[in-house]
């Protein structure tokens, strides 16, 4: 093109701000209009069956682990609604302190997000980001919230346009998405080989057992459960959990063990940010190693891929948000590794997003299934979500396809 051309056949936004800003801030024709007008945090906290807890807040440290876990359920949901009445749901994990990333959302995201366009989900995620990442805050608390809105965000523009979020993505691979039981009931070694046995008998095929109890513990804990599973189904699988609490020498020698064993894989082995150790360990293992259940951003992800240190990804989509989500599935699909999304104490609208991340995932084999969390989700929906042990149907709806009791989140936030 000529300089000619350029000067007097074509004119740029710059040159006739007004034009600019009107491109920016009007609808597409046929698109609703969609400024938001209200911004609502809901941090609840809720017995393990997913009610109401009337003792609010209480915690404790887990069992042979350092981590700081509430005594029911703790989540925290966000509502957007815009001036046309069209109303979006999201969901953090936030299983201690939601009253934390609530206020971040109240004092710092939604002066940003009143009068903005829920129609730009990403360039408005980007700036929403942008508010506190000089200072450190891509991570954390402040992630926890951004992920929140995000979702709701997303769940927006579907109910807008009547499409589902796995739709506004590109679409779906598979609408029906193989799970793994990660909650095996049992105070012992013998009860929870006795509920493995019992959920192959339901139609389960996949499981994983939390541990972290130290290596020869947890070996003899994965000898009970697989002999058990095993005698049910010979092709059972049986993965290993041990939430981050062994150095490299102990995680490698559990892993080969297990790797000697037929275990499936070996997960969290190692402190949650040591991505050179989770390389070594996984050149060195003899089964696949997974993590990242801390992930929060793509750039993060980036740099794991990197040195491959991970063979299977497991982010969260309550703790990424479905951009950040659906952004790490593409990078870990395109290094030849799949997700297996992470998903525990958040509830079912956290799920859901998960599933609609996973669904439009090339490689997504698994996604994991609580059975009580299952549960105490569906108590807080209208309409409960299609899961099982052996796989979840994605919801075809609009937005994230489910609908929240209103009443009931609002009747739970304290």
């Amino acid at each position: 093109m000529s300089q000619h051309m350029i000067n007097h056949g074509m004119v740029a936004d710059d040159d006739q701000p007004e034009l600019a800003e009107r491109r920016l801030t009007e609808p597409a024709p046929g698109r609703p209009e969609l400024i938001i007008s209200s911004v609502e945090a809901f941090p609840l906290t809720l017995t393990g069956d997913g009610r109401p807890d009337p003792e609010g807040a209480r915690y404790h440290v887990g069992q042979n682990r350092p981590t700081i876990y509430p005594a029911g359920r703790e989540t925290l949901f966000v509502r957007l609604e815009t001036r046309s009445g069209h109303v979006g749901w999201g969901e953090a994990l936030a299983p201690a302190a939601p009253r934390v990333p609530a206020a971040i959302v109240t004092d710092l995201l939604a002066p940003a997000l009143i009068g903005a366009d829920a129609a730009e989900v990403k360039p408005l995620r980007f700036r929403l980001g942008e508010l506190m990442r000089e200072r450190g805050h891509l991570v954390g608390h402040q992630a926890d919230a951004l992920a929140a809105v995000d979702i709701a965000l997303w769940d927006l523009l579907g109910v807008a346009t009547g499409l589902s979020v796995a739709t506004l993505l590109g679409g779906a691979y598979r609408r029906e998405i193989p799970s793994y039981v990660t909650s095996v009931g049992g105070a012992t070694d013998e009860a929870r080989g006795e509920t493995i046995m019992k959920l192959i008998e339901g139609g389960a095929s996949r499981f994983k057992l939390h541990l972290g109890n130290g290596v020869d513990a947890d070996l003899r804990s994965f000898d009970v459960a697989a002999a058990a599973g095993r005698e049910a189904l010979p092709d059972v699988k049986i993965a290993v959990d041990s939430h981050c609490v062994y150095d490299g020498a102990d995680a490698l020698r559990l892993a080969r063990e297990l790797g000697a064993r037929g275990a499936w894989f070996l997960e969290s082995a190692l402190p949650a940010e040591h991505a050179a150790g989770y390389a070594e360990l996984a050149a060195r293992a003899d089964l696949p190693i997974a993590g990242g259940e801390a992930f929060r951003h793509r750039t993060e992800v980036a740099q794991w891929l990197r040195i491959d240190a991970l063979d299977y990804y497991q982010p969260d989509i309550g703790r990424t948000g479905i951009t950040e989500g659906a952004a790490i599935a593409e990078l870990v699909n395109a290094a030849y590794r799949p997700i297996l999304p992470h998903h525990s104490a958040a509830l079912g609208l956290a799920l859901v997003a998960g599933l609609h991340v996973a669904a439009t995932a090339q490689n997504a084999p698994y996604f994991e299934y609580g059975p009580a969390t299952v549960e105490a989700a569906n108590r807080l929906l209208t309409v409960p979500l299609e899961a099982g042990p052996d796989h979840y149907l994605l919801p075809t709806g609009p937005g994230l396809g489910v609908t929240v009791d209103e009443d009931a989140i609002r009747s739970a936030a304290r």
